[in-house]
């Protein structure tokens, strides 16, 4: 098997690994994880137990400035921290600073930004998209490609419809 895992890492056990992973520093993995292949947990990433991450998933990612960017400091984050038996689609990307609480799947192809936090038990179907500095509730569903605009907050158990755009 080819993975990478820093020496810094803490690995629970029982956590299964796919093929050709890289786990960065400080990384900390709970007990009884599956880990799919090509997956890449950067630096100071925490993952509760008997958490599911699926094929080609990138957690903790840092975010990207344009060399134009208006923005003139760059933000100290976080970790992101993924809560206990929370699943993560394939191809997904969480970004360093997200909080993911219990139980929370996030579907193939979505990407969750930086400075958000998503409750315990709710649904981030495929392809949906939360921006930067939202605030998702507990028990919510949102469905197949929505996007969620920055700075946005959605309440405890709130339904978003397929596509919707806010």
């Amino acid at each position: 098997m080819s993975i990478f895992i820093d020496p810094t890492a803490h690995i629970g056990s029982n956590t299964r690994w796919g093929e050709f992973c890289v786990v960065g520093p400080d990384v900390e993995v709970g007990p009884d994880c599956e880990i799919g292949h090509h997956v890449v947990l950067h630096a100071g990433t925490k993952i509760g137990a008997g958490v599911r991450i699926d094929d080609g998933a990138v957690i903790g990612k840092r975010p990207m400035r344009a060399a134009n960017t208006a923005v003139t400091k760059e933000q100290e984050l976080p970790p992101t921290v993924i809560g206990d038996s929370c699943i993560v689609g394939t191809s997904v990307v969480i970004y360093r600073g997200a909080t993911l609480g219990q139980k929370v799947l996030v579907a193939d192809l979505s990407t969750v930004r930086e400075n958000v936090s998503v409750g315990d038990f709710t649904i981030v179907g495929r392809g949906v998209a939360i921006e930067n500095f939202c605030t998702i509730g507990q028990y919510c569903k949102l469905e197949t490609n929505v996007y969620i605009t920055a700075y946005s907050t959605v309440g405890d158990r709130v339904f978003v419809a397929p596509g919707a755009l806010t």
